[in-house]
């Protein structure tokens, strides 16, 4: 194991620095684990994990590392420091924070970085090849115009000496940066131009028509080569570093929030319980019937609204918890729309530390903004269907950053805290605007400033969570108390027993910190309808409520049972009967005229309408009909609750992780992975057809293959698209790899070569 690389200074680091760099990158700690710490070096180095990663760097750990790979075997904190104009104390705090997340390590004074993350850089800036190398097949005397114009005396040098001059006027980086800082705008965007190319730094065609290519030949800046102007490697470099508006920082100074923890905790513990009470009303209005389905999937607009008025919140927060529910499993996709995972019932249960932490974990890892859904192809994109979108890392970069400090000074500053997001200043400011109230309505921000909930969220895992959170939100009993005024006050947290009953036999008419049902006929009836019993309803009246079930009440509900089922409607498209005088009363109504209904005899109907149809019409005339089957039997209805798919059937289970103390021990008890499990059959036909792959993601795949489980891989098809999959590997036939693909939702053939990258799948 060389001393220089990377799995070698992972092997130095004592076990409290080892566990902060898994802890760090949880994807390393993914089943299976890496086996040494070579196999942990190369899992860290992929492009996924290098991604992952990168998210999480601000701004002048970006710059630092770019730095890094523009000064190559010369990057040390000195080096940088010079190079860009910064205090040393600062670059070695950003090379210790890249040290810490496992994007870089020293070798000796030397700063390194992953190979594939050195390489991407030096892409993205658009370094191509050095002018030792592109200046070898350049006309002599073109090649003496550039070095005479970058102040080189070529009097009496040969071609060999003259490129070996050039290259080191070329080597000063901040000298060219100087002289690309006062170039024209035309040539400033020219040089821009060359360093995006797909091939760095070079030009197709027709430069003799633009004066700006002639004037950075005339000045040295851009090589002609076989015709063509070709940006050096060293140009590149210099255009990178005067595009730098600022030299390194160090974090921006954030005020500290005005009010403490104490002084907030009672509006973010009534925010949060508030999130629990309608991500349940959502879910348990769902069971009692499926939120409508668009035919591509989601929940429409005018569904959305349907729902915000019936649950008295804007349709922004509707999309919030729907959105939420899907994310934490407890909502699926059935054949009639969205209804509640079997997970439901578990979470319904469980005390609300748990349920929240479920919920705002949920949140925290959600890659879009609910209330700021983005626009794909100029559509909108309903919920809880996931789109693509920066806001994740918004979210998680203003969360750090607020911490101890204010909200909105950290959201002043979030291009600090978060340069990967790529949105513009409108984007930026909407995004963050939906985070913070997202984050308002679930009790992690308020009054400008992380709550004690939202700390918690932040260094907390799963189980410790619900921990921390459980003094903050006490499981309170639920209170109902039967008024004589036909309503029912219901306090505390609402159980399933109580909020099934209610929904079926009275009508909401508030939600806040306590909730309003009114009874009425409508609603007793329509419980009767659902198949309960007069005797039955009061009894579990009385077991609900604290006090006994008013007169009133008592009255209502047997005043309707007695009056319940005195028409009886037969599905025979349909035969009514009821006693002589109501059936005349029925067919001197002109209301109901439209039935067409006809006397078979003094007790009986007949009409040429549905069951369903002669049903409603009657009970929008007051009666209060009762729908009988073909036997005769009394048809309950409405007495099934909508459920979805179990949750594994819909989304894959995420892979186990091992705990970073854990794998750290093991790694340092074997740091070479001499005692990993023999290399599988599997192992070895993957790595006969597919070359590039490590033999940390072969391992991966090969797992994935022989146990049934997930991974993420990247993937080239035959016409050169690059696409991201989650695949449930099968088996292996011939050269091809027969796997569930989640991005298409059906099975997939992927040839095994084309396979470029393999990550975890959680």
């Amino acid at each position: 194991m060389s001393a220089t690389s990377f799995a070698g200074y992972l092997a130095r680091l004592d076990e409290a620095e080892l566990i902060g760099v898994l802890n760090a990158r949880p994807d390393a700690r993914t089943e299976p684990v890496p086996r040494g710490f070579p196999q942990l070096a190369q899992r860290l180095s992929g492009p996924e994990s290098l991604g992952t990663a990168l998210v999480t760097a601000n701004r002048d750990m970006v710059i630092a590392g770019q730095a890094v790979a523009v000064l190559g075997d010369a990057a040390t904190v000195p080096a940088i420091a010079d190079l860009l104009d910064a205090d040393e104390q600062i670059v070695c705090e950003c090379v210790d924070r890249l040290r810490a997340i496992g994007l870089a390590w020293l070798d000796d004074a030397r700063v390194r970085l992953p190979e594939r993350l050195h390489d991407h850089w030096r892409a993205e800036l658009g370094i191509g090849r050095p002018v030792a190398v592109l200046a070898r097949p350049v006309y002599a005397d073109d090649l003496r115009a550039t070095a005479e114009a970058l102040g080189v005396d070529t009097a009496r040098l040969r071609k060999p000496e003259v490129i070996s001059a050039l290259s080191t006027a070329m080597s000063d980086t901040k000298a060219l940066a100087r002289i690309v800082t006062g170039l024209a705008g035309p040539e400033r965007r020219l040089l821009d131009t060359l360093r995006g190319q797909g091939i760095p730094g070079r030009m197709f065609g027709g430069y003799r028509t633009d004066p700006a290519i002639d004037r950075l030949l005339s000045i040295g800046l851009v090589i002609k080569v076989n015709h063509q102007p070709e940006m050096p490697a060293e140009t590149a470099m210099a255009v990178w570093l005067a595009g730098l508006d600022r030299p390194l920082t160090g974090p921006p100074r954030l005020p500290a929030p005005r009010l403490d923890a104490d002084a907030v905790r009672g509006a973010a513990q009534a925010a949060a319980q508030e999130a629990l009470r309608m991500v349940t009303t959502v879910l348990d209005e769902a069971a009692r019937a499926s939120i409508a389905r668009l035919k591509r999937g989601g929940v429409g607009q005018r569904e959305r609204v349907r729902l915000a008025k019936r649950l008295s919140v804007s349709v922004d927060a509707v999309t919030l918890w729907i959105d939420l529910a899907s994310a934490a499993e407890l909502l699926g996709e059935t054949e009639a729309g969205y209804a509640p995972t079997p997970a439901y019932a578990d979470w319904r249960a469980a005390e609300p530390a748990r349920q929240w932490t479920t919920i705002a974990r949920a949140w925290l890892a959600m890659e879009h903004a609910p209330t700021n859904r983005e626009i794909e192809d100029g559509k909108e994109i309903p919920p809880p269907l996931p789109i693509g979108s920066a806001a994740g890392i918004v979210r998680r970069a203003l969360l750090t950053a607020s911490a101890g400090a204010t909200v909105s000074a950290a959201a002043a500053e979030i291009d600090w805290f978060c340069p990967f997001h790529d949105y513009d200043a409108d984007g930026r400011a909407k995004t963050v605007a939906a985070c913070v109230r997202e984050a308002e309505l679930l009790g992690i921000m308020t009054a400008d400033r992380l709550t004690e909930l939202g700390e918690h969220v932040l260094a907390a895992d799963a189980g410790e969570l619900t921990e921390l959170c459980a003094p903050l939100l006490p499981d309170t009993p639920c209170r109902v108390l039967l008024q004589s005024d036909l309503t029912a006050v219901v306090s505390g947290r609402t159980s399933a027993r109580v909020a099934r009953l209610l929904a079926v036999a009275a009508v909401n008419e508030g939600r806040g910190s306590a909730e309003v049902w009114r009874f009425g006929p409508a609603s007793v009836r329509a419980a009767l309808d659902a198949g309960w019993e007069a005797d039955q309803l009061l009894a579990e009246l009385a077991e609900i409520s604290a006090s006994q079930v008013p007169q009133p009440l008592d009255y209502l509900v047997n005043d309707v049972a007695r009056r319940h089922g005195q028409v009886r409607v037969r599905g025979a498209r349909s035969c009514l009967r009821a006693d002589a005088t109501l059936i005349k009363e029925i067919l001197a109504d002109r209301s109901l005229r439209s039935l067409r209904l006809s006397a078979i005899a003094p007790t009986v109907l007949c009409g040429p309408f549905d069951l369903d149809t002669v049903l409603s019409r009657l009970r929008d005339a007051g009666l209060s009909p009762v729908a009988e089957d073909d036997s005769g039997e009394k048809i309950v209805e409405g007495s099934d609750e909508h459920q979805a798919p179990d949750a594994q059937q819909v989304v894959f289970a995420a892979p186990s992780r091992l705990d970073a103390p854990e794998l750290a021990r093991m790694l340092m008890a074997d740091p070479d992975g001499a005692a990993a499990a023999e290399q599988t059959e599997t192992f070895m036909l993957l790595t006969q057809l597919n070359h590039h792959l490590d033999e940390a993601e072969v391992t991966m795949l090969a797992e994935a293959v022989d146990h049934k489980t997930h991974v993420r891989i990247s993937y080239r098809d035959k016409n050169g698209s690059r696409s991201i999959r989650t695949i449930q590997p099968q088996s292996i036939y011939g050269r091809w790899l027969d796997s569930w693909c989640h991005l298409r939702n059906g099975q997939r053939d992927f040839t095994i070569g084309s396979i470029e990258s393999v990550a975890p799948a959680g």
